[in-house]
């Protein structure tokens, strides 16, 4: 399923749809595998920012598809499309640009008792509905080690990038991933 976010929407808005990130963190927390680093807090921040790109120009696109059971929010997933969107994903990760129609997908988060079902889900709903819209390739990042095989399957490495953890104790190391549609 797909939520199009427009210059209307608000966090509260989709708030339920955000839940497999938000138990992701509190996931790590309580399984003691906090990396310093808060997806939450970082998504809602990334959020703030796309929705001011959507609300200066509509041609800048965001997606929430969402998988759900029963009733709940299971899984999630961002994709973004448009000039400003794309154009600063590449320009900030240096990714050559090209005249292919891209997208980019964000925040890939299913929760804890579905985790099988990610790739499944992502190539024959997620991706199918970009391809369809006609985009010809996506990209996505990620430092998330245990998703790098799954990217590595679906698409081709094409960059790297270090950032600092929240409290600027660690180094977190990611991968950039170009998905060929």
């Amino acid at each position: 399923m797909k939520l199009k976010i427009n210059k209307t929407t608000s966090l509260e808005d989709i708030k339920r749809y955000l839940f497999p990130i938000r138990d992701y963190v509190r996931e790590k927390k309580e399984e003691n595998m906090y990396d310093d680093w808060n997806e939450f807090e970082h998504m809602t921040l990334w959020l703030k920012n796309i929705f001011n790109n959507i609300r200066k120009d509509d041609t800048n696109i965001l997606n929430i598809h969402y998988l759900e059971d029963k009733g709940n929010v299971i899984g999630v997933v961002f994709s973004l499309s448009g000039n400003d969107n794309i154009s600063n994903f590449f320009n900030q990760y240096n990714i050559p640009s090209s005249n292919e129609k891209a997208a980019q997908i964000a925040y890939f988060h299913i929760v804890k008792n579905y985790r099988g079902i990610g790739k499944k889900w992502l190539q024959e709903e997620v991706l199918k509905d970009l391809q369809n819209q006609g985009f010809k390739s996506v990209y996505l990042k990620s430092s998330h080690q245990k998703a790098f095989s799954l990217y590595e399957k679906l698409g081709n490495k094409v960059g790297h990038y270090t950032g600092l953890s929240d409290n600027k104790l660690y180094q977190r190391y990611g991968n950039i991933y170009k998905i060929s549609l």
